[in-house]
């Protein structure tokens, strides 16, 4: 029986990753398909962001199963603890689309800023009016980053580099404080984050711990008239108490690549919220990601299959 992976995600091109796995040395079957699989053979499990309802069951169904790999940043999707007691690599994709979603996470900020979502709106409707929603200035904004991983640290830099002031916070950060200062980015605590960002931008990943970060209380701590950005996770954000609060005017607005439901339906009441510009998780995207992906999925494989380590790991037989 010839060793197969299983890939749930349209969007990584068969050709690419076959020849990539042939690139590492590895002869297996590449298989492309919408449903989770089952049965023996299958050495790797490939799942897009938008597979949903992979559970332990399935992965009991595997019973060859070495690697169950997220073909995204986020994992939320995966059974992690399932996967970490059968002894599982699972890993996500790291450092694919980090240029792509520092720059979309600027472009929303920068729009916000300068009005340019709703003045839009606003010609469109028959309007010529700047005052309709005025653009502020964007050199000495205060950008604060909860999360400073690669695609934030990229952010920081362009943000910097335009004449925003950057704040960050988060876990780990404190150990760092001077080295950062150093690069002209200051270390503070999530309550002064929330009190001093004119802007606010989210790049932690989804987790028990950060689902409803920004929640009403968040949300009221923050600034009147600040704007609230997230390329990261839907579930970060209580978007019931987001709408609230650009409905009473706390926030001047908000920009979000995600969504708790992905897409919304007609009725979401997400598409109703004032002052919320909405893309279709579009943040990632560029014709580059999908080589860049298949090249390292294929190293993740014959990581595995060869005793090395694969990268972007979140778990690992014995961890």
């Amino acid at each position: 029986m010839t060793d197969r992976v299983v890939v749930l995600d349209d969007f990584i091109p068969s050709r690419e990753l076959s020849d990539s796995l042939a690139t590492e040395g590895i002869s297996v079957e590449v298989v492309h398909q919408s449903e989770i699989p089952c049965g023996p053979g299958i050495i790797a499990l490939l799942v897009g962001p938008e597979i949903t309802g992979l559970e332990p069951r399935h992965l009991s169904d595997l019973p060859d199963l070495r690697l169950l790999s997220a073909t995204s940043a986020g994992y939320d999707h995966l059974p992690v603890p399932a996967a970490r007691e059968r002894g599982l690599w699972v890993t996500r994709a790291v450092d694919y689309c980090t240029e792509e979603v520092a720059d979309h996470a600027l472009a929303l900020t920068l729009g916000l800023l300068r009005s340019t979502h709703t003045l839009d709106r606003s010609v469109h409707a028959g309007g010529w009016d700047v005052t309709a929603a005025p653009p502020r200035r964007i050199a000495g904004t205060v950008l604060g980053l909860y999360g400073f991983g690669r695609t934030a640290a990229a952010f920081a830099e362009r943000a910097r580099a335009v004449g925003m002031t950057v704040l960050v916070s988060g876990r780990g950060l404190s150990d760092r404080a001077g080295e950062l200062a150093a690069e002209g980015v200051e270390v503070v605590g999530f309550e002064d984050l929330l009190r001093r960002s004119d802007v606010l931008s989210l790049h932690v990943p989804l987790t028990s711990e950060t689902r409803g970060l920004i929640d009403a209380r968040a949300l009221s701590a923050m600034t009147r008239g600040a704007y609230l950005v997230n390329v990261s996770r839907g579930g970060l954000v209580d978007h019931d108490a987001l709408g609230a609060a650009l409905c009473a005017g706390h926030l001047a607005g908000a920009a979000v690549d995600v969504l708790p439901n992905e897409p919304p339906a007609q009725d979401d009441p997400a598409l109703t919220i004032p002052n919320l510009v909405i893309t279709p998780h579009a943040a990632w995207y560029s014709p580059q990601v999908a080589q860049t992906l298949a090249r390292q999925s294929a190293h993740n494989v014959a990581a595995v299959l060869t005793g090395t380590s694969p990268v972007g790991v979140v778990a690992a037989p014995g961890m």
